[in-house]
């Protein structure tokens, strides 16, 4: 069996993804930049990949911010013969690996990124959904910020206040300005109607490639957190707020985790050439911080235990079986809700 290592083992998402493999029986080794853990490595320095890394290794990634990285692991994975899965939430970090693919695919390796809440959960949905030729795809988060206000989170999240931000308009790659535009929406109980507020992911990458027909890919989030929203919205229309903001992130987080829900939701809406529209949401009343690291947590163990087919840089559709996570998901607390 090969060496399994999680990098960004001191991180939140890396935490969280070690307690998960170690639950399911798997003994991955902790990997980062500091000291004190199995292993030692930058994800971002050549000679301490080459020193790290072993051929055959599979490698899950969640060293954030991804908006910061180059493509130095993938070309270590390139070069050494790793397996490599991520957590990527970032439209220019997929963009960089993505013209790397003529090379991944000639590799033999395997390539598998924004394994999260974005792609792969996106593209589950829409493989659950039973569209074939999908024309919109509209992702919905309300974070349990009581739990998954984190420094990277927030960091993320900051990202696409007033930054520009790619969605999928009318067919094309069009760029707007980050939580900016809104979209209501209605979530299961306890949630209820809320407010999202536009956010960067690399779906408007990721998706079409894989579904062609979509003439609308985008994503809001509603920070859950009492007048935060309102907050970000001016931030994002004045560089001395948006500032401000930035300095006094450590204090935002503090009040989120003190005062934001503890209820979490991850839903997509998935529209035919029809207007009919299939919605799936996913909530949790106390573990839905899983679910981010779910699908690579899923796909690193198919590729450790030999049951992972796809070679190449695999299509967010194939990262994970939809029925397979949704089950995984269940067995935490998260639950499916389909109309």
């Amino acid at each position: 069996m090969p060496r399994l290592l999680v990098l960004g083992a001191h991180g939140f998402f890396g935490r969280a993804a070690l307690h998960r493999l170690r639950a399911d029986g798997l003994q991955p080794l902790a990997a980062a930049r500091r000291l004190g853990l199995d292993i030692q490595v930058d994800v971002e320095d050549p000679a301490s990949l080459r020193a790290a890394l072993q051929p055959g290794d599979v490698l899950l990634d969640t060293v954030g911010p991804f908006q910061e990285r180059t493509t130095a692991l993938v070309e270590a994975a390139l070069e050494m013969g790793c397996d490599l899965v991520d957590i990527a939430d970032s439209f220019t970090y997929v963009a960089r690996l993505l013209t790397l693919e003529p090379r991944i695919n000639a590799s033999g390796i395997r390539v598998l990124t924004a394994s999260s809440s974005v792609s792969a959960i996106g593209a589950a949905c829409v493989r659950l959904s039973g569209i074939e030729a999908p024309v919109r795809v509209t992702g919905r988060l309300a974070p349990a910020a009581r739990y998954a206000s984190t420094p990277g989170s927030g960091a993320s999240l900051l990202r696409s206040v007033g930054q520009p931000v790619f969605v999928i308009r009318d067919g094309a790659l069009t760029q707007r300005t980050g939580w900016r535009d809104t979209h209501d929406f209605e979530m299961p109980p306890p949630i209820g109607r809320t407010r999202g507020y536009l956010f960067e992911t690399a779906d408007a990458l990721t998706l079409p490639r894989r579904w062609p027909s979509l003439r609308t890919v985008d994503f809001y989030v509603d920070s859950r957190v009492p007048l935060l929203n309102h907050f970000f919205s001016l931030a994002a229309r004045s560089r001395p707020l948006w500032l401000l903001a930035s300095r006094l992130l450590g204090l935002g987080l503090r009040f989120a985790r003190a005062f934001g829900s503890p209820t979490g939701c991850l839903a997509f809406e998935v529209e035919a050439p029809d207007s009919r529209v299939v919605r799936r949401a996913l909530i949790a009343a106390e573990n839905g911080y899983f679910t981010p690291i779910v699908p690579a947590v899923l796909a690193a163990r198919a590729l450790v235990e030999g049951r992972f087919a796809p070679t190449g840089l695999v299509p967010p559709d194939q990262h994970v079986d939809p029925h397979a996570l949704l089950a995984y998901l269940e067995s935490l607390g998260i639950h499916s809700v389909a109309n």
